[in-house]
């Protein structure tokens, strides 16, 4: 059978919140993280440095983490540098690892008895004795990193060159997210070292900020302030006794009426029965001596 029109829906069809039924949690950013990791660098790093300064720990601290393609960084990396790339015996993952190589050679010309300031043009490549001295930084950054970067494993070195270009890590529009760390040994102007690596391996080297746990609220009780210090009427009732209005007229002083004194004395508060004891005698005077109490879960009833 053909309808004669078209039909149509009675209604507009449900559109649900997207911000109610998202599978998935929106992406974090992990860029301050990577900060943080080069602070925890800078710190595990300064005193090993000591050695290479003259015996004191020189001043490391994060100049600066951010987000740069491949173009920029072959950029920023300088003309004459000891360049290297870290990664894992297994796997692929590599980080780039960038000293600078004018600082290598006034370091290198203090250990001599120089004043490190450089007054000739830079080489095109270290010379081999601040080779050497570049070898033994890389790896004690290496060692370094690899302690604080521990779901990749132990870092070794797997390439090394002076030429940035020779290396080539990176495409020139790869995303990046590049470290520099900047020491103040009380050289003439402080020195830098570049941590870089690919921006989708960011995840592999820092973990997210873990939200803090919602702490639990503890019930409060009757020891917990402010209830603990609340004073309460107490009231021991020694007998309770139902006597005709008629009776109750007739009282006099002198008269005598018996009390039945139950065995077991309610103690209430507020009217309601907390605990139920004895009437005895202590230090001379009347006490009662509690036999059952709502705390210990039975009914005083």
């Amino acid at each position: 059978m053909k309808p004669e029109r078209t039909l149509k829906a009675a209604g507009l069809a449900v559109s649900h919140c997207e911000a109610l039924f998202r599978q998935r949690g929106e992406e974090v950013d992990l860029l301050p993280e990577f900060g943080r990791l080069g602070e925890r660098l800078a710190r595990a790093i300064a005193p090993s440095l000591a050695a290479f300064s003259g015996g004191k720990a020189p001043e490391v601290r994060v100049e600066s983490a951010v987000r740069m393609n491949g173009g920029d960084l072959a950029g920023k990396i300088l003309p004459l540098a000891a360049n290297s790339l870290l990664g894992p015996e297994e796997g692929s993952h590599r980080l780039l690892l960038s000293i600078d190589g004018a600082a290598i050679l006034a370091q290198l010309d203090r250990t001599f008895g120089g004043t490190g300031e450089l007054t000739e043009a830079l080489p095109k490549v270290l010379p081999l004795s601040a080779d050497l001295l570049a070898q033994r930084l890389e790896k004690m950054v290496t060692e370094a990193l690899g302690q604080l970067v521990t779901d990749l494993g132990p870092l070794t070195i797997a390439e090394r060159d002076c030429s940035y270009s020779t290396i080539s890590p990176y495409r020139k529009a790869e995303a990046l997210v590049v470290l520099t760390l900047e020491i103040d040994d009380g050289s003439l102007k402080p020195w830098t070292m570049t941590v870089a690596t690919k921006a989708e391996t960011l995840p592999s080297i820092v973990a997210a900020p873990s939200s803090p746990k919602r702490r639990e609220r503890r019930k409060m009780g009757p020891l917990d302030d402010p209830f603990a210090s609340v004073p309460l009427s107490v009231e021991a009732v020694l007998a309770e006794m139902r006597i005709p209005l008629s009776r109750l007229a007739t009282f006099a002083p002198g008269q005598t009426i018996p009390i039945p004194v139950a065995r077991a004395v309610p103690l209430r508060v507020g009217g309601t029965i907390i605990a139920k004891g004895t009437v005895g005698e202590f230090e001379d005077r009347a006490a009662l001596q509690l036999t059952t109490t709502m705390f210990t879960r039975k009914d005083p009833q």
